[in-house]
């Protein structure tokens, strides 16, 4: 991950809110059906080919997602993920869920855009996503998990579950009685 600019380090980390796993996972339903959509368009587009669905899948993901750079790292406590936001999103523009095993991030913001050249200038919104669902490396404790956003860098802090060790039974030698 980059190094961070001197406003950013001086920026105020501020809280983001942690939401329910299912209320997510229908939002990942919501993103797949419009990279369909949006695929099937480009498939229609080129006049039906087939064999490029991969591209049309990837083309259509790309135009509704923003790609961001990310990294998972493990530590002997937690968990950690870092995330380079790209647009400027706000803390209530994100949510982020967290389950024992799996972590999901999304967000959305709309966007103003001044459109000029041949048509006469006009002002189109525009919606910028980003949609990240990890698979964590380790069951993490998602009541002690805290996520944070201070400049574009998204920060989620998963406590690692703690091993309950149980005493372990005596193992009682067989004596041959001799």
């Amino acid at each position: 991950m980059r190094e961070q600019s001197v406003a950013q380090q001086h920026e105020t980390a501020k809280p983001v809110q942690l939401l329910a796993a299912d209320i997510l996972l229908n939002r990942k339903t919501e993103i797949d059906v419009m990279i369909a959509r949006r695929a099937f368009e480009l498939f229609e587009g080129r006049g039906g080919g087939h064999g490029h669905d991969v591209d049309d899948w990837i083309t259509a993901e790309l135009e509704l997602l923003r790609p961001h750079r990310h990294d998972l790292k493990e530590s002997t406590k937690a968990v950690v993920f870092h995330a380079e936001l790209p647009c400027s999103f706000a803390p209530d523009q994100l949510n982020v869920s967290v389950e024992p095993g799996h972590l999901i991030v999304s967000g959305e913001r709309e966007l103003e855009v001044t459109c000029v050249g041949g048509v006469p200038t006009h002002v189109e919104k525009r919606t910028q996503r980003i949609f990240r669902m990890e698979e964590l490396p380790v069951d993490v404790n998602p009541s002690g998990t805290t996520a944070t956003l201070k400049g574009e860098l998204l920060e989620i802090m998963m406590p690692k579950v703690i091993a309950v060790s149980t005493p372990r039974e005596k193992t009682q030698a067989a004596s041959s009685g001799r």
